[in-house]
C-alpha cells in the first residue's frame, strides 16, 4: 500500500511550495477561463436583445412612415432607441471585460512557456 502522506512529507520545502504556487496558478486560469465562458454567455443575449430591439425599432419607424402624427409609434421609437443606447453601453463593459480576460489569459499563456519560448 502507498502512504500519500509519506509521499507528501517526502517533498523539499521549495517543491512543496512550487506544488502550491501551480496549484495557485490552474486555478486563477481555470477562473478566467469560466470568466471568458459566463463573458461569451451575455454577449450571445446582448446579440439577441440587440436584434429584437433592432427589429422593434424598424416597426415603429415604418408606422411612424405611414403615419406621421403616430403619437404611440413615436412613443415605442423613443422607448427603443433608449433601449438600444443601453445595450450599447452594456456592449462596451462586455468587449472590455472580454480583452482584459484575453490579454491576463495571454499573460498566463506566455508564463508558462517561460523564457525559452519567447514568441518572434
Amino acid at each position: 500500500m502507498i502512504d500519500f502522506e509519506q509521499g507528501r512529507n517526502d517533498r523539499s520545502p521549495r517543491d512543496a511550495e512550487a506544488a502550491r504556487r501551480s496549484q495557485a496558478s490552474a486555478e486563477a486560469r481555470q477562473r478566467l477561463i469560466l470568466a471568458m465562458i459566463d463573458n461569451n454567455a451575455r454577449q450571445l443575449r446582448f446579440d439577441s436583445a440587440r436584434a429584437g430591439a433592432d427589429i422593434e425599432q424598424a416597426g415603429a419607424l415604418r408606422d411612424m412612415a405611414r403615419d406621421p402624427n403616430d403619437r404611440d409609434a413615436a412613443l415605442r421609437f423613443e422607448e427603443v432607441k433608449r433601449r438600444i443606447a443601453t445595450l450599447e453601453e452594456e456592449h462596451g463593459r462586455l468587449v472590455t471585460e472580454r480583452e482584459w480576460l484575453n490579454r491576463s489569459l495571454m499573460e498566463f499563456t506566455e508564463e508558462a512557456e517561460g523564457p525559452c519560448h519567447e514568441r518572434d
